[in-house]
């Protein structure tokens, strides 16, 4: 980010804003007290004004706000909407709100422009802001980050006067109106479904409960306090409520409510990839009026292939990162084509409700398609394809390009392509991808292979390197 930025004295400080912060088009992030404290909020809540207010030079500007539970949350929220604030801006205070409904809201109550407060799945520690744009109401891609790294240059971290708009009930009721459009309610209704819910006491719980609820769900609340992601070891509280509950089923969001991971009724938890394998086979099972087309990027299972193919749709792969899946659904969707779904964390999308990834939306689709047949989730997720999957996450130690070098050198019978960082594909269908996280310091690691103990030597040999 640095890079972009003009050189001179009068750049320094904000040079200095963004050193130690991870930027890229999955937004800013970085540890609070370290890299993030409330002037480096405040100075890009300036430069996100000034480049809405460029954009829309007639004036006036609305922009909506929300954040995550984090505890540092408050304190740059309201930085935030200091620099934000501007006698040319309405500034809509979701206060706590999940990304989803934040970004319902940014077309629903047609605002220009959204900041969201949340490191999403990072720990405790980061924090971080996700800004979004109209018309398309997408996160920034990497011009427009870029864009919005220049304008920090000139940015001065003046505290404006803030005017809040609170919104946020009427942004969460209209979020679970649409998503309830979406599905059969009536015959969810009729199963009286229960089920647990572990949000990590985040922004997603309170408008996960009111979908629930309206859903004819008998919800057990899961309060604990855990790392946001919601991957299988973290998810110990949740499998056991399934079980002691005598539930159904179980939900699992990361703190700002965009990703979806499910348990059992045996009270195991299958990970996070299994959620938008689900939901893919459900709706392309829907009749549709052309022939449907799936989205994925190029760290998400094969098993989305397969239903794929299965259905006789098309797949759309993109790059990691959720920009990148919401242009290519767009793109589609403005050729008149039929188009959904997302990313093998949880993160499913559907375009009829936003174009970002939406665990309510996720919620209802799987309890729709519970509520189409007299069988346990399980049963249903056993009739899905599946495969051995490893997902590791290590230290940046290395030169990111040596690495994938070292990688390549290291599997020579891959054959390589490059959409996303270094991915290696191999005969029988395994394949194993190695890219730079956009969120961390750290390189992210998938393996995935149809038989176990090739996952676990070519993660062995990877470890080594």
């Amino acid at each position: 980010a640095a890079r972009l930025l003009p050189r001179g004295p009068a750049q320094q400080a904000a040079v200095a804003a963004v050193s130690g912060l991870v930027i890229s088009y999955s937004g800013v992030r970085g540890v609070v007290g370290r890299d993030l404290d409330a002037p480096v909020a405040r100075r890009f809540g300036v430069a996100f004004r000034r480049m809405v207010e460029e954009l829309h030079p007639a004036g006036p500007v609305t922009l909506v706000v929300g954040r995550d539970t984090r505890a540092s949350g408050p304190e740059l929220q309201d930085a935030l909407m200091q620099g934000l604030s501007d006698e040319r801006v309405r500034i809509v205070d979701l206060d706590v709100a999940p990304t989803p409904t934040l970004q319902f809201a940014l077309g629903a109550l047609g605002a220009h422009g959204a900041v969201a407060v949340t490191a999403s799945h990072n720990p405790a520690q980061w924090n971080g802001f996700k800004f979004f744009l109209g018309p398309d109401n997408t996160v920034l891609d990497g011009a427009q980050t870029a864009r919005l790294i220049r304008e920090l240059a000139a940015a001065p971290a003046v505290a404006g006067a803030v005017t809040r708009d609170n919104q946020q009930e009427r942004a969460v009721a209209l979020h679970v109106a649409r998503v309830l459009e979406q599905v059969d309610a009536e015959s969810i209704r009729r199963r009286r479904f229960r089920v647990a819910l572990d949000a990590a006491r985040g922004a997603g719980e309170r408008p996960a409960l009111r979908l629930l609820d309206a859903l004819g769900c008998s919800v057990t609340r899961v309060d604990v306090e855990r790392e946001s992601e919601p991957v299988p070891e973290n998810l110990a509280a949740l499998c056991a409520a399934v079980l002691e509950n005598g539930c159904a089923l179980g939900f699992a969001q990361d703190l700002d409510g965009d990703r979806l991971a499910l348990v059992t009724e045996a009270g195991t938890a299958p990970g996070e990839e299994h959620t938008l394998v689900l939901v893919v086979d459900h709706l392309l099972r829907r009749p549709h009026p052309s022939v449907p087309v799936v989205v994925k990027n190029a760290s998400t299972t094969r098993a989305i292939d397969d239903v794929v193919a299965r259905a006789g749709a098309k797949l759309v792969e993109t790059r990691v990162g959720e920009v990148n899946l919401s242009r290519a659904l767009k793109r589609q969707m403005d050729q008149g084509r039929v188009a959904f779904g997302g990313e093998g964390n949880g993160g499913v999308i559907l375009p009829a409700v936003h174009l970002g990834r939406d665990s309510l939306a996720g919620m209802a689709l799987v309890l729709e398609a519970l509520a189409q047949r007299d069988a346990p989730l399980s049963t249903r997720l056993s009739e899905l394809p599946r495969y051995h999957m490893a997902k590791l996450k290590l230290p940046l130690s290395r030169d990111p390009a040596s690495l994938m070098a070292a990688v390549e050198r290291a599997f020579p019978d891959g054959a390589a392509d490059h959409l996303d960082g270094l991915r290696l594909r191999f005969a029988g269908g395994a394949w194993l991808g190695v890219r730079r996280s956009n969120t961390e310091p750290i390189v992210r690691i998938v393996v995935e292979s149809a038989d176990a103990q090739w996952v676990s030597r070519a993660v062995d040999r990877l470890q080594d390197l």
